[in-house]
């Protein structure tokens, strides 16, 4: 502008004050132009700012949409089943969460047509499923023995149209997004053409001595704005799956950027991470690394897989890793990006709550939930050459050591008998206490009834042993061992565990320290028992 007014001033020598009036106001008048012009790309540039921002948040609220479904439809199943307190708990705050992230998806939709369609038009809209499933959850926390149908519906939803609606949803907003940005690129595209247009006059009218200088500050500008452009869409990519740790691999696989608050708490921060390979800072096990495996051959994006990270000093780190394909100008993968969230506590309370849940507070050993979610799936695989022996055990004599020392006496004792029953059995087998004085034994390396008696019989002299109590006493108890076998007396669960209590009461009435076949009890009981 100011080789502008300096030519101008040039002229002043060599034009009549007509023309120089005329330059001036042309001088003015593209001033005012390009004022004009600067004010809109300046407007245009914080709307594309602000709407990339928001599209992104709306993007990743919609995709966590789909996370909560699956997790109310787990809860509602569980707390149907065994009306749980912090089941109920989760499942409301958890319903919460979900209702306030439609409430403001639909807020949204009011300004994107196609997404407002999708949540309220048709002939089933989005928004009247989801009330739907809303109402599913409030029926069954109001009415939870009688919930098992509303948790019914719940899942059926989590698994079909609601989850195949809510990745349409997803799909939507990103839409929604891509168009927005498309129109915003079109202003942007018109805006410059303007700019070009107007600065092409000023270098006929006015600034023809000075196009050069002017040609290479447009460049520069040029460059600036590419690199502006490549560095927000880094961000709204890492925008879309916001995490504790950004990161960003080449084809190799080598990580080429890190960042986040992680690295603050990680031994040795960035400089650990960057060059290394991510295959050497990240394990992955089970269905995880089939995953990973999966989506990298395929070079899809990837979501929520959990690895083990591990710094310099050994410290160790559960990380939930989301990552996606990073494409160059020519639409050619030179690598990936995402983002690790830091999830050690909330999988070691996890952890914890689940070990909790399958275990008998008192001897450590399964408890009843855990062995009969165990018992079909190891049934299945019951064959004549393969059997499964299930061991009833009822302790013989407990009940006087209750009645005479007191019930810590008897806490004490089972604590011993469940030791002692674990030393007796071999790695592949496994015990349960069902309750009281009552445990089961599982046995799947017995191939015959030869080695089933065996380990009946080390049971039954394992257990008569005394035992010492911590007052100072030694007391007896033993054992009464009913035995069945899969799939020779039953083939499902029930009439299995049935058959062993038959054996196991016919060996009380034998008398102590004794152990009975179901197999022994006659041929009529056996044919009864099988088409129970």
């Amino acid at each position: 502008m100011f080789l502008g007014v300096r030519t101008l001033r040039r002229l002043n020598d060599l034009s009549s004050p007509q023309d120089l009036k005329a330059l001036w106001r042309r001088y003015i008048i593209a001033l005012a132009l390009i004022f004009g012009l600067l004010m809109t790309s300046h407007i245009v540039s914080r709307e594309a700012l602000h709407q990339g921002a928001q599209d992104a948040s709306t993007i990743n609220m919609s995709g966590r949409q789909r996370m909560l479904l699956q997790r109310i439809a787990h809860i509602a199943d569980d707390y149907s089943e065994t009306y749980d307190l912090e089941d109920r708990n989760e499942l409301q705050t958890n319903a919460r969460l979900f209702e306030e992230s439609h409430a403001k998806l639909i807020s949204r939709s009011q300004s994107a047509k196609l997404a407002h369609n999708l949540y309220t038009g048709g002939s089933e809209p989005l928004n009247q499923q989801i009330q739907a499933m809303l109402l599913h959850v409030d029926r069954l926390l109001d009415e939870p023995e009688n919930g098992a149908g509303h948790a019914k519906a719940v899942q059926q939803m989590a698994d079909g149209v609601l989850a195949r609606r809510l990745n349409d949803a997803v799909s939507t907003w990103e839409t929604v997004s891509d168009r927005r940005r498309a129109t915003l690129t079109q202003i942007q595209d018109l805006s410059l053409m303007a700019g070009v247009l107007m600065l092409f006059a000023e270098i006929l009218l006015i600034f023809w001595p000075s196009h050069q200088t002017i040609s290479r500050a447009f460049e520069r500008l040029q460059a600036e704005s590419d690199t502006s452009e490549q560095t927000l869409d880094r961000l709204s990519n890492f925008a879309s799956v916001a995490a504790d740790l950004f990161w960003e691999t080449d084809a190799a696989g080598h990580m080429i950027y890190a960042e986040g608050s992680f690295l603050e708490r990680m031994k040795g921060g960035r400089e650990t991470i960057v060059g290394c390979d991510y295959r050497d800072i990240i394990q992955y096990s089970g269905e995880n690394l089939e995953i990973l495996r999966a989506a990298l051959q395929s070079f899809g994006a990837y979501k929520d897989i959990i690895g083990t990270f591990t710094d310099i000093d050994g410290q160790t780190y559960k990380m939930s890793m989301s990552g996606k394909p990073h494409y160059n100008d020519r639409g050619r993968i030179i690598g990936y990006i995402g983002t690790a969230t830091d999830v050690t506590e909330k999988q070691t309370r996890q952890e914890e709550t689940e070990l909790l849940a399958s275990t008998d507070p008192l001897t450590g050993l399964a408890n009843v939930r855990k062995f009969r979610a165990a018992m079909d799936k190891i049934l299945e695989e019951a064959t004549s050459r393969n059997p499964v022996h299930v061991l009833a055990l009822d302790l013989d004599g407990f009940k006087a050591v209750n009645d005479t020392y007191g019930h810590g006496a008897g806490d004490e004792v089972l604590k011993a008998v469940a030791a002692r029953m674990q030393s007796t059995l071999r790695e592949s087998d496994w015990c349960a206490r069902i309750g009281g004085d009552e445990f089961f034994v599982v046995c799947q390396t017995a191939p015959s009834r030869l080695a089933a008696e065996g380990l009946a019989m080390r049971l039954n002299r394992q257990l008569a042993e005394p035992y010492s109590l911590s007052s100072g006493h030694r007391v007896r108890v033993s054992a009464s061992i009913g035995i069945a076998a899969a799939p020779f007396d039953c083939m499902s669960t029930e009439p299995l565990l049935k058959a062993a209590d038959m054996a196991l009461y016919e060996s009380k009435g034998r008398g102590r320290n004794q152990y009975c076949f179901y197999e022994d009890l006659g041929p009529f009981v056996v044919d009864e028992q099988a088409f129970a």
